[in-house]
């Protein structure tokens, strides 16, 4: 039984679902968790594949191989990775920033976006806000997954969605996570093919994925969540792979810090 790392969450759900409807997961276990969970699950042995933070993997070349094709991007608004600030207030001027803790390569993101974007020197502190707690206490605060869609909804709050700023700053889409394998990459050209057929699946069945969304509870209408997934892409070919090289290229020249470490 191959042990396959999935990130747990809506902008998975997609995947997850064709997967199942197209036999993907004949012979494969997924291991849900948060991202990084799931790095740490692909670092460790516990894992021979998984999907894991672009962050991550640039981090982890000596033990981790790329399996080419596809993984998490955008090309423009993401939805589901942004910023938040009280309305009236501007990120240039943000002193304090909240992190969501789970999500390395939306740290980088949003770093990018403060610092070589708007031109802001915040302090950072890794949290797991609440949307209302966080912007009760730091100047912005990202939120990512379903926080983000609750923090689109929240009253008297302005927000920035990293995707959208990534496209006009760089002019290409944003990798948010890879495919990647323990050991030689070759051995996963199957997984791909699987991968394929489920976008494929996904791609046509769109209004199914949305009424499965709904069932779970996600805090979003419909039609948003009809925006939300079709705006996150699964291939990450040519251009996304450009995408991802200028990311990483972006992300080496941030500073150390500051930062800091709280619970919420």
């Amino acid at each position: 039984m191959l042990r396959v790392g999935f990130v747990d969450g809506l902008s998975c759900l997609p995947l997850r679902m064709g997967l199942q409807a197209t036999g993907g997961l004949d012979g494969v276990e997924l291991v849900g968790g948060a991202p990084d969970e799931t790095d740490a699950m692909l670092l460790s042995g516990e894992l021979e594949l998984g999907l894991v933070s672009s962050a991550s993997w640039e981090g982890n070349r000596d033990r981790l191989w790329r399996v080419p094709g596809y993984g998490i991007a955008s090309d423009g608004p993401v939805m589901d990775a942004l910023l938040a600030v009280r309305r009236g207030r501007s990120l240039r001027e943000a002193r304090s920033v909240a992190l969501a803790s789970e999500a390395a390569t939306s740290h980088g993101l949003a770093r990018v976006v403060l610092e070589r974007v708007c031109g802001a020197s915040p302090r950072y502190e890794v949290v797991s806000p609440r949307p209302g707690w966080a912007l009760a206490e730091y100047d912005a605060a990202l939120f990512v997954g379903e926080a983000a869609l609750e923090a689109r909804r929240l009253g008297g709050v302005d927000t920035v969605d990293l995707g959208e700023v990534w496209r006009e700053y760089a002019s290409l889409p944003m990798v948010y996570a890879v495919w990647a394998s323990r050991g030689d990459p070759a051995r996963y050209g199957f997984w791909a093919d699987r991968v394929a057929l489920a976008v494929g699946w996904a791609e046509l069945h769109a209004d199914e994925v949305v009424e499965e969304a709904r069932r779970r509870g996600a805090p979003a209408t419909p039609e948003d969540l009809r925006e939300y997934f079709s705006a996150i892409g699964y291939r990450v070919g040519l251009r996304e792979g450009e995408g991802l090289k200028r990311y990483l290229a972006e992300s080496r020249l941030l500073s150390a810090g500051p930062f800091g470490r709280v619970s919420a």
